[in-house]
């Protein structure tokens, strides 16, 4: 049977992103990729339970930084490929520091944030080209995106898959807010007395965030596809990767 959530002890927010209608009469193919949050404190049964899945590949889009603090803990597999195109907005960090310090509150915050979503779909579309090569190159084996919390950059990589699948964005936005659900508690990065609305701003991932993602990314690149060329892709390489992650919808679900 189909499951969204991958029940693990050390990671909260860990999901099968298959099922989404994909266009007329398709789907997202199940058990094929997968986004999560930190796998740092994977537990011993985590891994069994990961090694499990069969993965191909896991790409991390933590920084250098983020991956020395908190080490994945993953399978011993050996042919297991892994990537790290880590990257962060410009002016999260700064941000950050400003809500530890309490300088800045819920609303600058959450201004903050939608001008990082606006630089996903403008400044960082380049940074996912490695990401859909690792697609390519699984020829439909499973794969894994994760960061820290699994919300932002791990979000906009799963929107941009999800679009390029053919998906529509109401399932788009809410794949994405069903990390409310399954959110990972980040109070630990803030000190005692930090603004709770504050910490909602981040931590919640509200429709708002990714829906500005979107309508950026069309302001930029129009209503045509042209966006994935920015992502080294082809026709036929989005044509491949289609064909390898969708599958027939059921006839109840078809549209």
């Amino acid at each position: 049977m189909a499951q969204r959530r991958i029940n693990l002890e050390g990671a909260v927010n860990f999901r099968d992103i298959g099922g989404y209608a994909a266009g007329p009469d398709r789907r997202v193919r199940w058990q094929t990729v997968y986004r999560g949050d930190s796998l740092a404190e994977l537990t011993d049964a985590d891994v069994e339970e990961v090694a499990a899945l069969g993965l191909y590949g896991v790409c991390d889009y933590r920084l250098v930084s983020e991956r020395r603090r908190k080490p994945d803990r993953l399978p011993s597999m050996p042919a297991l490929k892994c990537i790290t195109p880590g990257f962060i907005p410009e002016g999260t960090e700064d941000m950050l520091r400003g809500v530890r310090r309490g300088e800045i509150g819920a609303r600058a915050i959450e201004a903050a944030v939608l001008g990082h979503y606006r630089d996903f779909a403008t400044r960082h579309i380049g940074n996912y080209a490695s990401f859909f090569q690792m697609l390519l190159e699984a020829d439909g084996r499973p794969v894994l995106m994760h960061c820290t919390s699994g919300k932002d950059r791990t979000g906009w990589g799963i929107a941009l898959l999800l679009l390029a699948l053919g998906c529509d964005d109401e399932d788009i936005v809410a794949d994405y807010t069903l990390t409310n659900r399954y959110r990972r508690d980040l109070a630990f990065m803030f000190p005692e007395g930090v603004d709770e609305e504050a910490i909602n701003a981040l931590q919640e991932a509200r429709p708002a965030y990714i829906r500005t993602a979107l309508d950026s990314l069309r302001e930029t690149y129009g209503k045509s596809d042209t966006w994935l060329a920015e992502l080294g892709l082809s026709p036929g390489d989005v044509s491949d990767l289609r064909a390898r992650l969708t599958e027939p919808a059921p006839a109840d679900q078809a549209l």
